[in-house]
């Protein structure tokens, strides 16, 4: 009886009962590809400035826990940390030339130059403008990165998730516009120019990343959503600069006129 359960009588099977006493299931849980690996990120619920620390370190890993909580706010956090960044980058730089121009105009012609150098633009003004520039176009491309995704791609995403993946380009972005506005105060300006391409160019790289690594997609129908994305993208961009540089030289002209006047 020493190889059968007492209780039973079910042989054992290393020295154990597979009715009365299973030997623990420790093979690791969750859907498995044929090669091994998992086939689905589960979500990791935590702060955002860990979520944020995790995507700098390991950009692909990090992204796919972060999208996998659909309702996770980080996007949204990164996407306000660049315009924030972007608007300060530019109004450091504005400050810094209104103030070189206003220093000139006060040494070469006195009280007259001082009330000249009132009329120019506030750097306030163009960090508010930035901002809200920022915000929009980021705020787009999450709209059409959720639209071509879900038709082109077949991906099931939501909006946060799709505001996740616009997400990792602003945080290589910010980091650019950070350090940049860093330059700018200290005059570094050609290192101010180099990071704040790095910036760009490594922002890029998380979202290209991120489309592409992005679970549960027809990856061929995610490379002419990213391609649309980018012509689409283009047309906007180039349509609200020619709007600012109209609307850059019609201010050039009216503070002329007003120099005009006061001579």
């Amino acid at each position: 009886m020493a190889n059968f359960c007492t209780k039973c009588g079910t042989p054992l099977v290393d020295g154990r009962c597979p009715k009365c006493d299973p030997k623990p299931d420790t093979s690791p849980k969750g859907d498995k590809k044929e090669n091994g690996e998992d086939t689905e990120v589960h979500p990791v619920h935590e702060n955002y400035i860990q979520a944020i620390l995790n995507m700098i370190r390991r950009p692909v890993t990090g992204f796919q826990e972060s999208v996998a909580d659909e309702n996770s706010k980080v996007g949204l956090i990164l996407m306000g940390i660049e315009a924030l960044a972007s608007g300060l980058c530019v109004f450091f730089l504005i400050d810094k030339l209104i103030s070189k121009a206003t220093a000139g105009l006060t040494t070469s012609y006195g009280t007259f130059g001082s009330t000249i150098s009132s009329q120019l633009p506030s750097a306030g003004g163009y960090f508010l403008k930035e901002v809200i520039f920022s915000m929009v176009f980021a705020l787009i491309t999450s709209l059409l990165v959720w639209g071509l995704m879900r038709g082109m791609g077949k991906a099931e995403i939501n909006w946060f998730q799709s505001c996740q993946i616009v997400g990792v380009k602003s945080l290589g972005c910010a980091m650019g516009w950070i350090l940049a506005a860093v330059g700018v105060i200290v005059e570094l300006n050609v290192f101010a120019v180099i990071v704040l391409l790095v910036g760009m160019v490594l922002g890029n790289i998380y979202y290209y990343a991120a489309l592409f690594n992005y679970p549960k997609t027809k990856k061929d129908g995610v490379t002419y959503a990213a391609l649309l994305i980018v012509i689409i993208m283009a047309v906007i961009m180039y349509l609200v600069l020619t709007q600012m540089l109209t609307s850059a030289i019609g201010s050039g002209l009216d503070s002329l006129n007003s120099l005009e006047n006061l001579l």
